[in-house]
């Protein structure tokens, strides 16, 4: 006699993402000529989602305000040089708050063991003059700029090359900024290329190549609780990372070349690269895009100083705009909703059943799932297949799918799926897992056992023809008898009422052992 044993291997190990790469179609793009000046002297862009503009920087001379539809530059500046401070390098970030309020801040250079930082904020466009405060501060400050919350409860977060600081600024009348607390971060957390908020307590930063990208958390009293180094491929090359979600899935757009590094001699710098990091320990490319064949670099200084500002449109597709120091500043739109993203697609044993398990984070247009099947020859063919959860196939919640494959063979059987659009569009998932039915000569398996429909039993040998089966109730009645019709067959136990039974397992008419099912 031989027992059913399940085995389960996976070829890729881990909890990981697997998505659909999504092109990114070019909406227009504007050189870095002397006209616009600001595709050559800064990098900074935010987005106005109350307003519906873009505001870009021109730096130490004005704030443009865009439209986001075509790049045409309003006559109307938000600001310029006549109404402000002096000082050097004036807007060297820009953001939008939710309220609307519009923050930019300068850079300020160590002199004398004191840097002077620089926060303006205009309450709107209509705003003429800005509310301006000056901070010093012990280190250069003034490449990145984090804002959160709004009116009084407004928080800003600063840091600067070479700096291995935050300083969090903080205000009690909505307009004038104090530094609240300096944050520590250390020699391998610097958030000199941008930070980026999670939320209140986790941020995106990112520093020059050898510290890479970083998740990091700050409790409130400003001490450094956790970090993780967001792993390949996701390289640490870029100088801009700005964290952005969608529905329940969480993204990094990554742009420009390591702040301080030379010229590269590939186009990093003119790249933006979406990533899927809602697994942040497994980053999935989603999009990619140039915004020209090769990289000019006009400005004298050859870093690749960057800005991503982003935008969800109201038909699921997303809009990029993507400003870089001396190389020009592009929009780029999807040309599909972000994909379905399939996490945790795992095999296992359930009551005896071979048993498929995944996970979505978000779906647009998902009819849902067909589930394939090969066995040693490798040949892949449909098994079966699973509606979507969702409502009209659109979803930002995590949903939860399972699989049962009835008719699992002895030996391998390995699995894959395949994503169907509404539209009919599909696409095949790489991730493969694989279980394994094997015997030994002990005993004779019947599973799964308590069951609810149905058994699967096996003959325990390939000279099945001689075995029957056959199953008692608790009074000692037959309710079924079967001949065996192969090595491993399923038994229906529909229609019986939920009990314990006793399945009588003979050959040539000789007992060979005795099961005892639940039915439940």
């Amino acid at each position: 006699m031989r027992k059913l044993l399940l085995s389960i291997a996976f070829f890729t190990s881990g909890l990981a993402s697997f998505a659909q790469t999504v092109p990114l179609t070019r909406n227009w793009y504007i050189a870095p000529v002397a006209a616009t000046a600001v595709t050559t002297t800064n990098s900074t862009i935010a987005y106005n989602k109350g307003t519906g503009k873009l505001y870009v920087a021109d730096r130490n001379n004005k704030i443009y305000i865009v439209d986001p539809s075509n790049g045409s530059w309003s006559a109307a500046n938000l600001i310029n040089t006549t109404t402000v401070g002096s000082e050097s390098y004036k807007y060297t970030k820009i953001r939008v708050a939710d309220d609307g309020a519009i923050y930019a801040i300068s850079m300020g250079t160590v002199s004398a063991g004191v840097a002077k930082l620089v926060v303006y904020k205009w309450s709107s466009e209509t705003d003429a003059i800005p509310t301006r405060s000056e901070i010093n501060v012990t280190k250069r400050v003034g490449e990145s700029l984090a804002v959160l919350g709004t009116g009084v409860n407004t928080v800003l977060y600063v840091s600067g090359a070479t700096n291995n600081e935050i300083y969090k600024l903080t205000t009690v009348d909505g307009e004038s900024f104090t530094l609240s607390q300096t944050i520590t971060l250390g020699a391998n957390n610097q958030a000199w290329g941008s930070i980026s908020p999670i939320s209140s307590t986790e941020f995106i930063i990112n520093g020059p190549q050898s510290v890479g990208i970083r998740k990091i958390t700050i409790d409130n009293t400003g001490t450094i609780t956790n970090t993780t180094l967001i792993p390949a491929p996701i390289e640490p090359v870029y100088s801009n990372a700005e964290y952005f979600e969608d529905g329940a899935k969480k993204y990094l757009a990554l742009s420009g070349t390591v702040v301080g590094s030379a010229a590269p001699s590939t186009n990093t710098a003119a790249r933006i690269r979406i990533y899927d990091i809602t697994t942040i320990t497994s980053p999935v490319l989603v999009s990619s895009a140039e915004m020209f064949a090769t990289l000019p670099v006009t400005n004298s200084n050859p870093s690749g100083y960057a800005d991503v500002a982003v935008l969800k449109n109201g038909d699921g597709t997303t809009t990029f705009f993507h400003v870089v120091h001396g190389s020009g500043l592009a929009s780029y739109t999807t040309t599909g909703t972000l994909p379905v993203t399939l996490r945790d697609f795992s095999a296992a044993l359930v009551k005896g059943q071979s048993t498929l398990s995944w996970q979505t984070v978000s779906e647009t247009k998902n009819k849902g799932f067909e589930v394939w099947r090969a066995n040693d020859d490798m040949k892949f063919s449909a098994i079966g297949f699973v509606d979507s959860k969702a409502q009209n196939g659109h979803s930002s919640e995590v949903l939860n799918y399972s699989f049962i494959d009835r008719t699992a063979k002895v030996g391998e059987n390995y699995y894959k799926l395949k994503q169907v659009d509404l539209d009919g569009a599909e696409q095949q998932f790489g991730k493969i897992v694989n279980v394994k039915l094997s015997f030994d000569d002990q005993s004779i398996v019947a599973f799964p056992n308590p069951t609810t429909k149905y058994v699967t039993v096996n003959a325990g040998s390939t000279d099945y023809s001689a075995v029957k089966y056959e199953l008692f109730d608790l009074s000692g009645k037959k309710v079924l008898s079967e001949k065996a019709k192969a090595i491993q067959q399923e038994i229906s136990l529909n229609g019986l009422p939920s009990s314990i039974y006793y399945l009588r397992i003979s050959k040539n008419n000789e007992l060979q052992k005795t099961v005892k099912l639940i039915k439940q």
